[in-house]
């Protein structure tokens, strides 16, 4: 569902929905806003991402399919061009904003990929596994720059770089 918000309103109850997405056969688990605010992508557990017009509620195109199950997490990298995709398989793909999947299937972690986070200049993409352990790769090459990272958590279900890029955190 979409919902318009005004910054400005007071009002307790939440607004109505605009729009509900019609057009996956399973949940939505992750969605991402284009950085123009004209579409979102949503990812679910059938393994597809859609990408939505925000002002009709209309699907834009076919569906994203791709290989490695369940779609868990998204992120947009900072510069609006690329969607990270983690995978039920443990695998992380990169798409464009166009539905097209960038070569180069990302591998490393032993289940499913459950959060990203892009390095605030997009250098680096995180990803936080059921496993407890967290990767950091280059963006362009998919290399492991740090890694794997065992946390004390048994999913690491959130991740979130700082705003300088020198630090990361992870929840689980």
């Amino acid at each position: 569902m979409v919902f318009e918000s005004d910054a400005q309103s007071t009002l307790p109850n939440a607004p109505p929905p605009k729009h509900e997405f019609d057009g996956h056969r399973g949940d939505i688990w992750s969605l991402v806003f284009s950085h123009h605010n004209v579409h979102i992508v949503s990812g679910s557990w059938d393994g597809t991402m859609c990408k939505w017009d925000c002002d009709t509620g209309l699907l834009v195109g076919e569906s994203w399919k791709g290989d490695g199950g369940r779609i868990l997490a998204l992120e947009l990298s900072p510069d609006g061009r690329t969607i990270a995709c983690g995978r039920e398989d443990g695998s992380v793909q990169r798409w464009n904003t166009d539905g097209k999947m960038i070569e180069g299937v990302w591998t490393g972690h032993s289940k499913a990929v459950r959060s990203l986070s892009w390095s605030p200049g997009g250098s680096h993409l995180a990803s936080g596994c059921e496993d407890g352990t967290m990767l950091i790769r280059k963006a362009k090459s998919g290399e492991a720059a740090v890694g794997p990272i065992k946390t004390d958590q048994v999913w690491v279900r959130s991740l979130a770089y700082s705003p300088s890029g020198n630090r990361i955190a992870s929840g689980g």
